[in-house]
């Protein structure tokens, strides 16, 4: 494969560009964005001016547009996932060597033919055209309006001109149209290249003024150079894309549609889809991403189902897209070798999303065909929400479909449907994040050169000064303006230095207090939690106790017990995950964790419930670990040294330039590759794994396909685990002790003989050893098993006796009925003699009744003869519970019931009435 990413960086680095690698997909700190959708996005702190450091950078960045899922296949332009190839300027070189950067590369270095590229300018760029002048055209520069050549971050702020250097694919793509040229939206003149020229800044009224600092921004989407490059016809065409189609084709035993081949097209664009979705959700699924139905999560469903379905159209009688893995592992493993490590995780993804959609996808179209049968004008949005609720078909699919038959789907009713149904699944990962990020972006804005250092690795408390206060009870006043905190409010505290580590990488932020800085008797503030919204800022959310404003001096203190407990169950993730990789395979990678003082929740990527052999296993190594006293060591180190050392990493995460090497092993850094444990982690971690003492897993559970979690405990909270669970077991010998001495006190009631006395052979629940109390307490609770049967079996026989000797049976007309009441008799009893009674009588109506603490509760029986007469067990208790204003329910042969206790006489007088009425 021609390498174009490589020349294009290349090139860059020659031209003094700092080569940047791709951040994830999905954004870090920035719920603005669903996903990181073009090269800019990293470069967005620097353009805005919170960042420095960079003058030029390049980067070929992957990428991610949710806006083109349906137009893919369609065109030889769209694309869920891509790369795009981009070169940046802050406040360096402008237009005059960004255009001939991207004409020196497009003509010298890929060499494509000048004949075929048409630079475009925004139709008021005299500079631009004057300067594209310059270069070797061949075409001349076309002038275009605002819509395609004038860029803007939003309604206000920066923005500015762009040049775009379209490609011609030839007359052959043309759409025909009279005027058919550069701009088209047809596929003959393909965008190739957009350079953004950064100039002004936008006000509220319209207005345009310079910015001080002119940026450069451009991208080049790899998939069209490489189209371009190679001659071909689309990107699926491509060595980037066409493996795939190729191992699709080999999976399916179908052939790949000629291009062009009119009769092939909906043949051709099920490929292309399968090509696009399934590379674009290997990309998603190796970042962690797990199938959903909301948000991020939703996005993935979806690709991974319309990839399927096309897969049904194409014959696929099996889910196949977990075996299209390794071709597009074939392809990108090389520029980024994270994939091969998550290859197993992608695999079950795909495989088990895939298995649960074809489940119900022949169902949800055969209901979807009927609907569709009398070829309606319009599809109702229940009915579409519907399909999705029941058969989890999507509404993009139902649409699809029915749009083949001129049918439209009421979208607008689908959505009110589904509101109603999943209002309260409806998470955003827009909401108060984002209102939070903007506010600290303009606190950063408004403070320049605003930096939180952190300085608790090694320690607990550090003085410092206060270099920003936000009150939350003044969400209007001015981001910046100078603010203080009076003793009761609540708000956020910046510091210049802190020892407070601040939420991330699943440990939850610290807590502790703000001292006077000359007297440490006097609380400025307790800190509830730390907090990291920003790049630069560390936020620290307090309660006052004294005033604080901006450079109020004080003595930051951490609670030192909540941190160490905190640190231990951290170092334990790390020893849990390398267990895990040890009993299960090196294929195991960490889905997440949540690290707290009290226990430590750790999700992994595992199809199946783990053995209970196997837990074992993983908490016996983790155990032997801290037992051996291993040193904790961590270092700073370019991120380049990844590459050797091969520390274990979580699943999308960004480690930046320089990450934090966490190792766990005997020889510590003098033989780093000689180790128990190697990650990159920001995290506080305790010294030695000795001081962790101890480590328990209390449960193991499925979060979701292909994705299992382990709870556990370690130091204080396992002893903590242990007080609690001894307890417990203390408790359960009382209680069955108590149960035991209850149970043959009944019995002696029953049998009127004295039980013998086995409880004073039982340890003691207060103070005998916890394991001959676990030894007892089985013993017991099989004994009070066999002692509550032996008790059932006495009563049964004292009523069946009390029933023989108290039987009434009343002659009702021809029937008889057999009435009686008992005292303290149970239910199941009570329908037990019912029956023997009924067989007795061989036809009639058998009537029992039972009281116990001001409660009668009954059970009616009829003979078959009688329910064939219109005489319904059922009708007699409903009216006996009325009587009673208690319930009943049942069938005409059996009903019981019951409720406060009532004069028997009327009760039995009113089943008599009951009786006669219906046999008369």
């Amino acid at each position: 494969m021609e390498n174009l990413r490589e020349k294009f960086l290349t090139y860059f680095d020659h031209k003094g560009h700092l080569i940047c690698a791709s951040v994830p997909l999905v954004p870090e700190g920035d719920p603005t964005l669903l996903f990181t959708s073009a090269g800019m996005v990293p470069f967005k702190p620097y353009f805005l001016g919170l960042k420095k450091g960079i003058s030029r950078a390049t980067s070929c960045q992957k990428c991610f547009r949710t806006t083109d899922i349906d137009r893919v296949g369609t065109t030889i332009r769209h694309l869920t996932f891509f790369e795009m190839l981009g070169n940046f300027s802050l406040a360096d070189y402008f237009k005059p060597d960004a255009i001939h950067f991207c004409w020196d590369f497009l003509t010298n270095v890929v060499k494509l033919d000048p004949k075929r590229l048409h630079p475009t300018v925004f139709k008021d760029d005299e500079e631009a055209a004057g300067l594209w002048a310059k270069e070797s055209l061949v075409n001349p520069v076309v002038r275009l309006g605002e819509e395609t050549n004038f860029w803007a971050m939003g309604p206000v702020g920066p923005c500015g001109p762009c040049s775009e250097v379209y490609y011609d694919l030839g007359p052959e793509f043309s759409c025909g149209k009279p005027g058919c040229s550069v701009g088209c939206d047809c596929d003959r003149y393909l965008e190739v290249w957009n350079l953004v020229f950064m100039q002004y800044v936008r006000f509220a009224d319209g207005s345009l003024k310079p910015l001080p600092f002119k940026n450069i921004d451009t991208g080049m989407g790899l998939e069209r150079l490489s189209m371009v490059v190679q001659g071909k016809a689309s990107p699926f065409e491509t060595d980037l894309l066409s493996p795939i189609l190729e191992a699709a084709s080999g999976l399916l035993n179908v052939p790949i549609p000629a291009p062009g081949d009119p009769k092939a097209a909906d043949a051709r664009q099920a490929f292309r889809i399968i090509a696009d979705h399934t590379r674009a959700a290997v990309m998603l699924a190796s970042e962690g991403l797990i199938p959903s139905n909301v948000e991020r999560g939703y996005v993935l469903r979806r690709l991974i189902r319309r990839a399927a379905r096309y897969g049904r159209l194409l014959g696929a009688k099996e889910p196949f897209l977990g075996k299209l893995v390794g071709s597009v592992l074939g392809v990108y493993a090389g520029p980024y070798p994270a994939l091969k490590d998550a290859r197993n995780q992608v695999e079950q993804t795909l495989q088990a999303e895939e298995e649960r959609f074809l489940e119900t996808l022949e169902k949800g179209e055969a209901e979807l065909q009927r609907l569709l049968a009398d070829r309606p004008k319009s599809l109702s949005g229940e009915a579409a929400f519907k399909l999705y609720e029941t058969f989890g078909f999507p509404l993009e699919l139902t649409r699809e479909i029915a749009l083949r038959g001129d049918t439209r789907v009421d979208e607008a009713g689908f959505a009110k449907a589904q509101e109603s149904a999943v209002e309260v699944a409806r998470a955003g990962w827009k909401g108060s994040g984002e209102k939070a990020t903007v506010r600290y972006d303009k606190v950063a804005e408004a403070n320049p050169g605003m930096h939180s250092e952190f300085v608790g690795y090694h320690k607990h408390s550090a003085l410092t000064h206060v270099t920003c206060v936000i009150r939350y009870a003044s969400e209007g006043t001015a981001p910046g303006e100078e603010e203080s905190l009076k003793p009761g409010d609540e708000g956020e505290v910046i510091l210049a230095r802190t020892p407070f580590y601040a939420e991330s990488g699943g440990q939850v932020g610290d807590q502790g207090v703000l001292l006077d800085d000359v007297d440490e008797s006097k609380e400025l503030a307790v800190v509830h939690d730390t907090q990291h919204p920003h790049p630069n800022l560390i936020v620290h959310r307090v309660t006052a106790k004294r005033p604080i404003k901006k450079n109020t001096k004080t003595l930051a203190r951490v609670d030192e017990e909540r941190r160490r407990t905190t640190v231990y169950h951290h170092t334990a993730t790390h020893l849990l995950n390398e267990a895990l990789r040890q009993v299960l395979g090196p294929n195991v990678r960490q889905a997440g964790s949540y690290v707290a003082p009290d226990r430590l929740r750790f999700d992994f990527t595992h199809g199946k419930a783990l053995a209970a052999e196997q837990l074992a296993e993983v908490e016996r190594i983790v155990n032997e670990a801290i037992r051996e006293d291993l040193p904790v060591a961590a270092q700073e180190r370019p991120a380049a040294d990844a590459a050797g050392l091969k520390p274990i990493t979580l699943l999308g995460e960004n480690y930046g330039a320089k990450p934090r090497f966490l190792l766990i092993g005997k020889a510590g850094w003098t033989d780093p590759l000689e180790r128990f444990s190697l990650e990159l982690c920001g995290g506080t971690h305790v010294a030695r794994t000795g001081e962790i003492q101890n480590f328990k897993i209390v449960k193991e559970s499925a979060v979701a396909a292909g994705i299992r979690r382990i709870e556990a405990v370690a130091g204080p909270a396992f002893e903590q685990l242990q007080r609690i669970e001894e307890e417990k077991t203390r408790q359960a010998l009382r209680d069955v002790i108590a149960r035991y001495i209850e149970v043959t006190s009944k019995i002696q009631t029953v049998t009127g003989k004295p039980y013998r006395d086995v409880v004073r052979n039982v340890p003691d629940a207060d103070t005998a050893p916890i394991a001959d109390i676990r030894k007892s307490l089985g013993a017991l609770k099989e004994l009070e098993k066999i002692l509550r049967a032996e008790l059932d079996g006495h009563k049964q026989a004292k009523l069946s006796l009390q029933a023989k000797l108290g039987q009434v049976v009343l002659q009702v007309g021809d029937i008889r009925l057999s009435v009686q009441k008992f005292a303290q008799a149970e239910i199941q009893t009570l329908r037990t003699i019912s029956d023997q009674v009924k067989r007795e009588l061989g036809t009639g109506v058998v009537f029992l009744g039972t009281t116990e603490e001001n409660k009668l509760s009954f059970v009616v029986n009829v003979t078959q003869d009688l329910v064939a007469k219109g005489v319904s067990a059922a009708e007699i208790a409903k009216e006996v519970a009325s009587i009673q204003k208690g319930r009943a329910g049942g069938r005409p042969d059996f009903a019981q019931g019951g409720g406060p206790d009532a004069d028997w006489e009327d009760i039995v007088n009113r089943v008599k009435e009951m009786v006669r009425v219906k046999v008369q």
